[in-house]
């Protein structure tokens, strides 16, 4: 059995305010958001720091290894280019009237 910590890290946006949280998942208890230690606020400037606070949980608390879950994300795709054709077809005939 694995001895690696799991840990979610999202994004959060309010307003004009982004920061980023972390939540650990340890067998028998519900999930947890990671806090700083000087504070103990839940909201973090970086990814960075979220990750960074969760080594330093696992490395306090005798885990071998930190899952942040990355390798499960479906790759982003790319929206598809708009057609430059217009939606009414123009014809456009020329019709010649010569006398002979």
């Amino acid at each position: 059995m694995s001895n690696a910590l799991e840990v979610k890290v999202t994004s959060r946006k309010s307003g004009s305010e982004e920061w980023w949280e972390g939540t650990i998942s340890l067998e028998g208890v519900k999930p947890t958001k990671l806090a700083r230690k000087s504070d103990g606020s839940t909201h973090f400037t970086s990814r960075s720091a979220v990750q960074g606070a969760a080594r330093r949980f696992a490395d306090r608390y005798g885990y071998s290894d930190v899952d942040f879950g990355e390798a499960e994300k479906p790759a982003l795709k790319k929206a598809a280019k708009k057609s430059n054709k217009s939606s009414k077809a123009t014809v456009s005939s020329t019709t010649d009237n010569a006398t002979v």
